[in-house]
């Protein structure tokens, strides 16, 4: 009988440590990252999803806590990631039940155009937010971004403010409807202490002047300009510097 008991015991505690182990298997954690990109897939990142990884591989590891799964700071580590690159709109962190791996999912800001200062070139989101700057356009991301110069000497900082939302939009708005009728943009400049847009088309002679604060026209103003571009083609006029269509349904040229 008493042989039988300490088997029985011995084969407890042998089943309690197989138990232990399998837990403490199971909640452990590596600090090896994997980045899983969320939205559409022309919602490209900034950098590569090995820089992402990389960077939430360091963050994981900096901490004995975020070895297993019960402390880990998976709430830290979305907000550190997102406090570091700027381009990504949200950043969580979610574990495995099984596996070791942690998963990050990265939600990449809409990138919009690249804003010129006096301070360099900045990627600006469809949000207005700065999201990575660089003394140069050459030091920034090749983009196919439409670049627009600012006049106004705004001191711009990433993570920051650069335009307001609308105004963003007014600028693709613009792009979009002359893009639609074959006119393409050669430069766009916000000049210096007005709530103007000037446009550059590539060939021609003149530039067009919108009325940026009025963000709710940005079609009705690009239509002003096509219809009158259009007639004063009938007529074989072509404008020597700028169509002025900041006034609503009126549009000027010299």
């Amino acid at each position: 009988m008493k042989k039988t008991f300490w088997l029985q015991r011995f084969g407890l505690v042998v089943l309690l440590l197989a138990a232990l182990l399998s837990a403490v298997n199971i909640l452990s954690l590596s600090s090896s990252a994997k980045v899983v990109q969320l939205g559409n897939a022309q919602d490209t990142p900034l950098h590569s999803r090995a820089t992402y990884e990389a960077a939430a591989s360091r963050l994981l590891a900096k901490s004995v806590w975020n070895r297993n799964k019960i402390t880990v700071d998976t709430g830290g580590v979305g907000r550190q990631l997102l406090q570091q690159f700027p381009e990504l709109s949200d950043v969580s962190v979610t574990l495995p039940l099984v596996a070791h791996r942690p998963l990050v999912y990265i939600q990449p800001a809409q990138a919009a155009l690249i804003l010129v200062g006096t301070g360099g070139a900045f990627i600006v989101s469809n949000t207005g937010k700065a999201l990575v700057g660089g003394d140069s356009l050459a030091a920034l991301p090749q983009t196919k971004l439409p670049v627009v110069t600012d006049q106004s000497g705004l001191k711009l900082q990433i993570n920051r403010q650069a335009l307001p939302a609308p105004a963003v939009g007014f600028i693709q708005e613009v792009i979009a409807q002359l893009a639609a009728k074959h006119f393409q943009v050669a430069g766009l400049t916000l000049p210096a202490a007005t709530s103007e847009l000037d446009v550059r088309l590539a060939g021609q002679p003149y530039l067009v002047k919108f009325n940026l604060h009025n963000s709710d026209s940005a079609r009705q103003q690009a239509g002003t300009f096509l219809a009158t571009i259009a007639q004063l083609q009938k007529q074989n006029q072509v404008p020597a510097q700028y169509v002025d269509v900041r006034v609503s349904g009126r549009a000027y040229y010299q």
